[in-house]
Order: C-alpha cells, then structure tokens, then sequence
C-alpha cells in the first residue's frame, strides 16, 4: 500500500455561492459586487481556501440595493439608509420578520398597512423602509430584541395614524386647501415638528441613562 504524505484531503465546498454565481443570479457584475464591498455596502464573502463564497444574506442585500438604485437612489443615499449593517444583523432581522409573521400576525398586518413590512423577491417578509431597518438594528445593537421594537412600532402607528389625519385635515383647513403646495410640504412640516417633540421628550425619558449604555434586560 503506497502512502502519500504531506497530501492533505480535500475538504468541501462550503454552501453559497461564487462571485461569478451570484453576479449571475442578482444581475450584476462582479466588479460592482466587490465595489459594494468596498463602500461598506456588502459584508465580506467567507473565504475557502483560495476561494470566496457568498451566502444567502448577501443574496439580499445585493437585491435590496438594486431596488433601492431602481428607485431613483444613488450609492451615498443608500449608504445612509442602509448603513454598514453586517450579514448577521440581515439574517437576524429576517428571522424577526418571519417570527412577528408567525406568532404575532396582527402586529405584521399593523406593520404592513402603514407601509412598514411587505414582501422581498422571495415573499419573505421584509422591511421596506430603510431607516426603520437602520433603528432597529441599532437597538438590536443595545439589547433590546427586534421583534420587541417591530411590536411597539406596530402598536405606536396604530395609536399615531389617526392623530396625523386630524391635524393633516386641520392644516389643509387653515390654509384653504392650498392646492399649489405639493402634500409632501404639509407631511414634511408634521413629520419634523412630530421629531422634534419626540426627541425632546426622549432626553427627558432617558435623561438618568448614561450615552450609549444598554437598556435593563
């Protein structure tokens, strides 16, 4: 028997996909896709060897910022949004939204009548605004449990919605409809003023918690 030393055994291609694989599925070169990884957009592949493999989580975001450059929104602009949110941060907010799917189903149908959740390629379900992405990441971040967050949004919308049409249809009263000004004007002044009376009452909140420290558990 002829023994071979210093041969080491070949090991398993890891599940993902290649470079080239993915620039296929997503429709994008791979030049772009490693330019994304450059900015900060895309996590790094996991490497083999020699080798780069991507997995399921960098499938989706290459789709979430395609949908975002078909929208009309240039690479700085989806950076903002999206920001440097890692490939475990992607997969653990999909396995929030399949959860509140699942075991909270009013909370989902809450979330996706105001526009919140909806539905990605796959019909999974998906967060479709970007900074509510980006604010529950960053609370993930702090401890505080996506599906908890997602649930008080749910809740907080419901009670916030009916408030904005009032005061929408009080302003439009009080300026006589001005049908010149585009709705945008009058959603722009409401959402400012209603940041500014929540960030205030934030500071007051919270005023005993040091920045940045992590909530109870």
């Amino acid at each position: 028997m002829v023994k071979l030393f210093g041969v080491k055994p070949l090991s398993p291609r890891p599940a993902g996909y290649t470079i080239e694989e993915l620039s296929t599925i997503v429709g994008m070169s791979a030049r772009n896709i490693r330019a994304h990884q450059t900015r900060g957009l895309l996590a790094p592949p996991v490497r083999h060897g020699r080798s780069a493999y991507y997995g399921p989580a960098h499938l989706r975001r290459l789709r979430r910022i395609t949908m975002l450059q078909k929208q009309g929104f240039n690479l700085v602009s989806i950076a903002a949004m999206l920001g440097t949110t890692t490939v475990d941060g992607a997969e653990r907010l999909e396995a929030a939204m399949a959860d509140l799917a699942r075991d909270q189903p009013a909370v989902a149908r809450s979330l996706e009548r105001h526009g919140v959740l909806g539905k990605d390629d796959e019909g999974a379900p998906a967060v479709v605004r970007p900074s509510v992405s980006r604010a529950v990441a960053e609370l993930a971040g702090a401890g505080i449990p996506p599906v908890m967050a997602l649930r008080f949004l749910g809740q907080f919308m419901d009670r916030v919605a009916p408030l904005a049409g009032e005061q929408l249809a009080a302003l439009k009263v009080q300026t006589g409809g001005a049908a010149a000004a585009p709705w945008s004007c009058f959603a722009e002044l409401l959402v400012s003023a209603f940041r500014t009376t929540v960030e205030n009452a934030a500071e007051l909140t919270f005023a005993d918690r040091e920045p940045g420290a992590r909530p109870p558990r």
